[in-house]
């Protein structure tokens, strides 16, 4: 048996979030049955490993997974027992001991901004988001999970905009439970003027609890843009043709986060797909 990695493009709205869970439809779930047909093996969550999960509605670009299987890995032809709203659409061999949860280098989320953010104070948004990067403990910033460590770092996030459309680029080495909408919705508070910056470390260090808990942004307009490994993979065109166009057909039925799905077809739509914006933007987390 050889494991492989593959990029995963994959709209979530009609799963159940992205990792397995018996009885419901899920994108790890629909890999597993994928790679069944495709080899005529069984394969379970211990052959096809996800990088990380993604709640229920919450959409990716780049995931990442890794196969183990005997047969040569070929995505378009896995590509043809997955349905069009999970692909994969690129691929490499897996270096020895690789381990799809712990040997990458980091994680790249963005969430896509709603017209609301048009009143929010900027300024106030960039000393909160200075305070937030760094490692802290995010126990009141995330949902818990089972005992998992809430010590954690953020690298980097910074407010930026496109064509008049706000979005903020989360950069960390892992990210707990739910743990970036959080986020959101605390520095729009902060931008509002519902909640003060000194809050922000009262939060941290666990002085104080927001009553009721801080109420996560809505799923539709988070992508998982990157799980960065340092090495390539092999693209295959075919497979973003094949994306390109189920996200022009299924726009429509995404009026909901069109900003976000626009933003999607705007990626696969660039001539290489190096995880960089194509556009000028204005990066706006320094104060």
């Amino acid at each position: 048996m050889t494991d492989y990695l593959a990029r995963l493009f994959y709209l979530g709205d009609l799963y159940y979030g992205s990792q397995y869970q018996l009885g419901f439809d899920t994108v790890q779930g629909k890999l597993i049955d994928a790679l069944n047909s495709w080899t005529g093996e069984t394969h379970s969550p211990q052959t096809v490993q996800l990088s990380g999960r993604t709640d229920r509605g919450v959409h990716s670009i780049g995931q990442l997974v890794m196969l183990t299987t005997s047969k040569p890995i070929d995505v378009d032809k896995i590509n043809k027992h997955l349905p069009e709203d999970i692909q994969l659409w690129a691929s490499v061999k897996a270096p020895v001991d690789f381990k799809p949860r712990y040997s990458v280098l980091m994680r790249h989320y963005r969430y896509y901004l709603t017209e609301f953010w048009n009143d929010v104070d900027s300024t106030l948004v960039k000393k909160a988001i200075n305070i937030l990067i760094g490692s802290n403990d995010f126990s009141h910033l995330s949902k818990p999970d089972a005992g998992r460590n809430t010590l954690t770092t953020i690298l980097n996030i910074s407010l930026q905009d496109a064509h008049e459309v706000f979005f903020l680029d989360f950069f960390g080495t892992r990210f707990l439970w739910k743990l970036v909408r959080k986020i959101v919705t605390l520095l729009t508070d902060v931008g509002r003027g519902k909640i003060g910056l000194d809050v922000i470390n009262d939060i941290l260090s666990g002085r104080i609890r927001i009553p009721n808990g801080i109420r996560p942004a809505p799923p539709e307009n988070l992508i998982l843009i990157e799980t960065a490994i340092p090495f390539k993979l092999k693209i295959s065109k075919y497979a973003i043709r094949r994306i390109m166009a189920h996200l022009h057909e299924r726009f429509e039925y995404h009026k909901h986060s069109t900003k976000t799905l626009r933003n999607v077809i705007d990626f696969f739509s660039e001539p290489r797909l190096t995880f960089r914006p194509s556009t000028k933007r204005r990066n706006s987390s320094e104060p």
